[in-house]
């Protein structure tokens, strides 16, 4: 009993080693919606041999009742969106005798290219109007204007940046639930995208996380070893078969042999 709860133990372990390997090679985030995802093929503004181009754009009108811009949500159409912006209550200065709003998402050429790093997919324009176009200030907040914005497949690391004086300036960025999806609050409208590390456009740090990888599954294979050589030093040793000879190892019979003749002495 002793023997088979070490060689459990000795199995877990493995299992977990391996377990770490592929999630710090592959890491998994938490799923934004229950079930299954579905992601669909990122949409390029202007697509390479082998992409897919035509990205949708996103575009509504919301109504003001008082002196406050509303709470809304604008997505574009693809599944799961490429950029996404969620406005809370009062996030903008309302000029007066405004009674309704113009809100759109728009997938556009990059006005400039950052200085360090590279964009990784596309550069999207968030604007939030008057009918005649005046763009609205925004007040300052923390989460009252929240950007949610896809990067290509190929990507798990990035920062979403904002095209500020003709500079890309980066935004606290976080990860939004689904692998490449990143989130920020945005200090004002405009023109944003995903920032990489100049290189590949994966932006994952393979050395280091392949490094990582390989030694899980060689602890997996340690801990197995260890395993298999346990078992084997400790399993029950076979039991020794005696060999006899012709006629031996009969069981001997109970029955008396015969009687000796007499030797024809007499008693006298």
């Amino acid at each position: 009993m002793r023997r088979d709860r070490a060689l459990g133990w000795l199995v877990v372990l493995a299992g977990l080693g391996l377990a770490l390997g592929v999630q710090v090679r592959v890491p998994l985030g938490v799923p934004l919606y229950d079930g299954q995802p579905i992601v669909e093929t990122y949409r390029y503004l202007h697509p390479a041999n082998g992409q897919r181009g035509n990205p949708t754009s996103a575009s509504s009108t919301k109504q003001v009742d008082g002196t406050t811009t509303p709470v809304f949500a604008i997505a574009t159409e693809e599944q799961p969106p490429q950029a996404q912006m969620t406005v809370q209550e009062d996030a903008f200065q309302l000029p007066a005798g405004t009674t309704e709003l113009q809100v759109s998402i728009t997938p556009v050429d990059a006005a400039a290219q950052p200085t360090e790093g590279q964009i990784a997919g596309n550069v999207y324009r968030f604007s939030v109007t008057t009918p005649g176009g005046q763009a609205l200030a925004p007040r300052t907040c923390d989460t009252c204007r929240t950007l949610v914005i896809r990067a290509p497949e190929n990507v798990a690391e990035g920062t979403i940046s904002h095209l500020d004086g003709g500079a890309w300036v980066g935004v606290a960025t976080f990860h939004a639930g689904i692998a490449g999806m990143f989130q920020a609050n945005a200090p004002a409208m405009g023109d944003y995208a995903v920032i990489v590390a100049s290189g590949p456009a994966s932006g994952g740090g393979g050395g280091g996380l392949d490094l990582l990888l390989f030694g899980g599954i060689a602890l997996a294979l340690f801990f197995a070893a260890v395993a298999g050589l346990f078992w084997y030093r400790r399993r029950p040793a076979p039991v020794p078969v005696a060999r006899l000879g012709p006629g031996r190892g009969r069981v001997p019979s109970k029955r008396r042999g015969p009687r000796r003749p007499p030797s024809g002495r007499s008693g006298s």
